[in-house]
């Protein structure tokens, strides 16, 4: 296999990861394998059950499977509460499904890697973020998007590709659809 590069599809937003077609299937499998695995949520309502999900996680982690899941900067001081790079650790529980196998894959260094889900009517306040993140689209529709202050909006679609977005940039991500939208999301380290 060639050694995965960089491909930029628009500059300003967006980059494809070129030399790396992951098997969507084994993705959806991955995630079902995930979800049988899953701990219930610390707080033992099953509504949270789903909510702040990583693969990866700090050394020391009290819950690994939602240590990833944790924002970078407290929302009342604006410190940051890590670095990306802290988050070198693979769940152990998950070291045999296609997730791990993504992961030791990356042409980048990951650092909090993420299942994230917006359901139907969700959409997230305009921010930056500190690095690029990386979406790898599980389960979408076409009226799920990102959307950039600028006003361009990207899909990402279930077609196997990593799309590295420039979450430097101002944006929110929407589900104006009527199926929840799963993403695995890789914040690079680097």
């Amino acid at each position: 296999m060639a050694t995965p590069t960089l491909t930029t599809v628009d500059h300003e937003l967006v980059e494809l990861v070129e030399g790396l077609q992951l098997d969507h299937a084994e993705i959806a499998r991955a995630y079902q394998q995930f979800l049988e695995r899953l701990p219930d949520a610390p707080s033992g309502r099953p509504e949270d059950k789903l909510r702040r999900l990583g693969l990866t996680h700090r050394a020391g982690a009290e819950d690994v499977w939602r240590d990833a899941g944790n924002g970078q900067f407290n929302q009342e001081t604006g410190e940051k509460n890590f670095e990306e790079r802290d988050f070198a650790f693979f769940n152990e529980a998950l070291k045999d499904t296609y997730f791990h196998e993504i992961h030791r894959s990356l042409p980048f260094r990951a650092g909090r890697m993420r299942l994230v889900t917006l359901h139907p009517g969700e959409i997230y306040h305009m921010h930056t973020d500190h690095s690029r993140v990386a979406h790898i689209a599980i389960q979408t529709n076409e009226d799920s998007r990102l959307l950039f202050r600028s006003g361009d909006t990207y899909h990402v679609p279930t077609d196997g590709r990593i799309h590295i977005l420039n979450t430097l940039r101002h944006h929110s991500a929407y589900n104006a659809g009527g199926t929840d939208r799963i993403h695995l999301t890789m914040t690079l380290a680097d």
